[in-house]
């Protein structure tokens, strides 16, 4: 990234804020769901108060417009911003519960209002986007495939990573336990079982 991308530049300060918001390992990190619509503060109102059920806080940085974290009964969260051009969810890559719960209900949720706007409010063109940012600070923006489908990549990304930390550790306890008996360490000796046998065994008095 240079410093002649300007909009490299937004992204990764907002990612960094976001990073550290949501204390994920890095900005990268960090995925942007954003939506395409011409909307108003008041929708954004009505969104807070349809989420007041959750801990709902308003948070600042460099996020490019107003912003608040959202954050349900397990200590999951995730990030909404508010934009002019629509509605933005920030969340951390791999975190599964709150990709799995709070982003599919905060989606469903703007939706839901999105659908009772009058028939004159006009949107803007193109479906929801996904963005992120690369090691290199390369930013990608790609279409979003439909909620369900991108938590279902989310589990398998996740378990799929899950899958390899295990071969990793199993990899190591065996290299581990190799080595442990190459050095006689962890090997038991057969304790031998005496029974003791007494004479003509207790007598039965008359």
């Amino acid at each position: 990234m240079t410093q002649a991308d300007p909009k490299a530049q937004a992204f990764l300060a907002k990612f960094r804020a976001a990073a550290v918001e949501l204390e994920a390992p890095s900005h990268t990190h960090i995925e942007s769901l954003k939506f395409r619509d011409s909307v108003s503060h008041n929708d954004y109102r009505q969104l807070i108060t349809a989420l007041s059920l959750l801990e709902v806080k308003q948070i600042q940085g460099d996020y490019q417009g107003n912003a608040w974290k959202i954050t349900d009964a397990d200590d999951s969260s995730i990030l909404i911003v508010e934009h002019e051009t629509g509605l933005e969810i920030l969340y951390v890559v791999g975190a599964v519960a709150s990709i799995v719960s709070l982003v599919p209900m905060v989606v469903n949720t703007w939706i839901r209002l999105r659908d009772h706007w009058p028939p004159f409010r006009g949107r803007l063109e193109g479906a929801p986007q996904i963005r992120r940012l690369s090691q290199k600070g390369k930013l990608t923006e790609e279409p979003a495939p439909p909620v369900e489908l991108m938590v279902i990549q989310h589990f398998l990304r996740y378990q799929d990573a899950l899958n390899q930390r295990i071969t990793r550790l199993e990899t190591k306890v065996s290299s581990l336990t190799k080595l442990l008996s190459e050095h006689g360490i962890g090997k038991t000796k057969p304790v031998a079982l005496k029974s003791k046998r007494g004479g003509n065994g207790p007598t039965r008095s008359a």
